[in-house]
């Protein structure tokens, strides 16, 4: 009798093992969002790139091509499960997405109708303006980036994930 409680022990501890999500279904998960970040911040920086051409049509392309990308991006994450049932990490890259679409919709969409001003109507309180909307949209991405990384790191601290740095 002593055997059978040995091994039905041996056999729930092995199941309850195996059961959980590895360090490897951490960083799949860590990935995805991680994804999203990158290819948004990748298009706000094609978004960025096209201020300097003062070319309406390409600016109009860039913003469309980042709000469309925060759109799925933000999709992507909202159809996440919490791993583990634990929903900070989620959440707060949804947190993080949603900051980039309010500073893109605000911030950025007055710089692009600043810069499509004829160039007789583009003054010394424009260039300010921009400059002034540039300064609030860098200073929301930069707490909003500096606010996932704490979260991010909490999430690989927990999982025992490795970070590379690029």
């Amino acid at each position: 009798m002593k055997n059978y409680k040995i091994l039905f022990i041996s056999l729930f501890l092995t199941l309850i093992i195996s059961c959980q999500p590895t360090t490897e279904d951490a960083i799949k998960y860590s990935d995805g969002i991680i994804e999203q970040q990158i290819l948004v911040n990748e298009q706000m920086s094609k978004l960025l790139d096209s201020y300097d051409t003062y070319v309406a049509e390409e600016m109009d392309n860039a913003y469309s091509t980042a709000e469309e990308q925060l759109k799925k991006s933000i999709k992507y994450v909202s159809d996440l499960k919490g791993f583990e049932e634990d929903t900070y990490f989620k959440e707060g890259a949804l947190t993080f997405l949603n900051t980039y679409k309010a500073v893109l919709e605000t911030e950025h969409k007055r710089i692009i109708e600043l810069l499509k001003l004829p160039e007789d109507s583009y003054g010394s309180d424009q260039v300010k303006e921009v400059e002034a909307m540039r300064n609030q949209s860098n200073i929301k991405i930069d707490k909003a980036l500096d606010d996932i990384f704490i979260i991010q790191k909490k999430f690989t601290d927990k999982y025992h994930i490795q970070l590379e740095k690029e």
